[in-house]
Formats: structure tokens, sequence, C-alpha cells
């Protein structure tokens, strides 16, 4: 009787150590810090050299450990008293990883793997940019057939023919470039829907991803300042084409005289002045798109330019705020302003904190 409970109490305790194991050791990698090699080490606030200095680390000293981005570590730095803590990068070469799997390591995964949420991240911006190019030829390409068949293949009344040969020669054009027209219109349109698909689908698997890991919006300063330059450059240049595509199509059908409307008194035959009367209507046709094409594309430019201007300023003054001594302390009564540069909500903040 004795050994049967000794068997059963041993097949207990087994048990309860066999799931208590994964707890455990579940508690222990998620206890990962990084310790200082040495002392200096520097915490910033995105992954980049020239990114502000959020935190010093002394010789051995740990902040926890939450994942890596490229060449730097991402830690938990202490907040203030009363607020949340910091997320902060340092490199990997200054610090060593402490705690949880033996060696200060994580495992090494081995074969196929799911990528971590920094490539899938920059997988959907990537689908998200290719969407929206696909989408701008997609419709251009229909846009840019429609409008050269009713341009320049457009067929006029029989009257405005010389004879019948030539009135069923401008039809059988008109024919033509309709079939081929209508291939370009599928076409584009499949391009459009395609491109609409990936970039709407991809914007909402980056806006989740955002949800879960908001540092991951935070590029570097450098980054961001590129970004900003070439959407300002991109934006003049788009400008300056739909202003001169608008006014040049404006000022061709107002001042060139053979596209004016044409007067009656000055053709011998009804047809050449029919024929010139379908001209006109041709170039009015063509002089609406170019117009209406011309302003889009001078609207759309302004506002890349205006904002990318706006982002550039900002990114600058950040710049200028930083590259500013740290201000002395003052010993009267005690207190005195600490300068911080900190992320919250997706957003840098600066400012002085004063102590007491």
């Amino acid at each position: 009787m004795r050994l049967k409970h000794g068997l059963v109490g041993a097949c207990i305790m087994f048990l309860g150590v066999s799931l208590a194991a994964p707890a455990f050791g579940h508690g222990l990698a998620s206890a990962q810090q990084v310790r200082a090699l040495s002392s200096g080490a520097t915490v910033r606030l995105d992954p980049s050299d020239s990114s502000p200095v959020i935190a010093n680390m002394a010789a051995g000293a740990t902040l926890d450990w939450i994942g890596e981005s490229g060449s730097y570590h991402i830690v938990s730095v202490p907040g203030q008293p009363g607020q949340d803590d910091l997320i902060g990068y340092v490199l990997a070469s200054e610090v060593e990883v402490v705690g949880g799997v033996a060696g200060g390591a994580r495992p090494a995964a081995t074969g196929s793997v799911i990528p971590d949420i920094y490539t899938q991240y920059d997988r959907s911006k990537a689908r998200r940019s290719s969407g929206r190019k696909r989408s701008i030829w997609g419709g251009t390409a229909a846009i840019v057939a429609i409008a050269t068949t009713q341009v320049l293949f457009a067929a006029a009344d029989e009257d405005a023919y010389a004879d019948s040969a030539s009135h069923q020669s401008a039809v059988d054009r008109h024919s033509r470039a309709g079939t081929v027209r209508n291939v370009f219109t599928l076409a584009g349109t499949g391009l459009l829907t395609w491109g609409a698909a990936d970039f709407f689908l991809a914007r909402r698997d980056m806006g989740t991803m955002e949800g879960e890991l908001p540092t991951l919006t935070d590029a570097p300063l450098e980054e961001q300042y590129g970004d900003a330059s070439t959407r300002r450059a991109s934006g003049k240049r788009k400008f300056l084409w739909g202003t001169i595509m608008a006014g040049g199509s404006y000022a061709t059908v107002k001042w060139l005289p053979w596209l004016g409307v044409p007067d009656r008194a000055d053709y011998d035959m009804e047809w050449e002045y029919l024929s010139a009367v379908h001209r006109r209507n041709r170039t009015e046709t063509a002089n609406t798109w170019l117009i209406g094409v011309g302003s889009v594309l001078g609207v759309w430019g302004a506002v890349d330019w205006v904002l990318g201007s706006r982002k550039m300023y900002e990114i600058e003054a950040i710049s200028r705020v930083t590259a500013l001594p740290a201000p002395q302390r003052s010993n009267v009564a005690g207190a005195g302003p600490d300068l911080f540069v900190r992320r919250a909500a997706g957003r840098t903040e600066i400012g002085l904190v004063w102590s007491r």
C-alpha cells in the first residue's frame, strides 16, 4: 500500500514539473536584458547614428530587451515618475544580451521561418507603393486611349468630305482606332484594379502592424527628410508640367488662327467649311482634356510641394533644437531645466523639464 502511494506521488510530481517547466521557461525568456559592455553606450530615439540621444548607459548597466532592428537592439528606457517608459535603440556592438536563454542569445532559427514584423512592414510598404504606381499607369493608359480616339480619329458627317471614299476611309480609321482603344482601356482598367487592390490591402496590413508596434512608423529623421525633399521636388515638377499643359493648350487654341472658329466666307466649298468645323470641334475636345488633366496635375503638385516643404521645415527645426547645447543646471533654489526629446503616440516631443 505504501509503495502504491509512493508511485502515485512520484507521477504527480513528474507531471507537475513537466507542466511547470514551460511556464518557468517563458518567464526567463521574457526577462532578457541588454548590458552595456563599456561606459558611454548611447540609447537613441531612432535606429540611426544621427538620431537624438535619450539615455546613456554606464558600464554594466542593464535595460529591458524588446527586439532587434538591423544593427540595433530595441530597449525599454524607464521614464520620469508618472510617465510611460520610452522605446530606444542601442547599437548591438555596444551591449550584450543577458538573461533568458542560456548564453544570452535567442535560439537561431533554421530552415524557412516567418519574417519578423519589420520585414513584413517593409514588404507591405513596398506593395503599397507598387500598387499606387500600377493604379496611376493603368488609369493613365485608359484615359489616353479614350482621349486619343475622340480627338484624333473621330469621323465627321459625310458632308464634311470631298467624296464618299474619303468618308468611308475616315470611318474605317475610327473603327480600327476604336478596337485599339478597347484593348488599352481594358488593360488599363485591369491594371488600375490590381494596383488599387494591392494599395488598400497593403495599407490595411500596415495599419494593423502599426497598432501592434507604433515604433514602426518612426523612421530615422534623415530618411524622413529625404522623403520630404523628394516629395517637394516631385510636387514642383508636377505643378510645372500641369501649368504648362493647361496654359499651353488654352493659349494654342485661342491664338492659333488655323484652329479658330471657321468663317463660311473663307471657304469656296461647303465640304471644306464643314471639315474646318469638325477640326474645330476636335480641337475644343482636346483642349478640354488637356486643361482638365493639367489642372489635376497642377493641384496634385501644389499639394505635394506644400506638404513636403512643411515636413522639411519641421525636421529642420527638430535638428536645430537637438543641436543646441544642453542648458546648464541652476543651483538657485535647487531648480533647473532639463532638455528632453522623446517619442509619444508616434510624435516627437521636445521640451524642458524643471526639477525641484
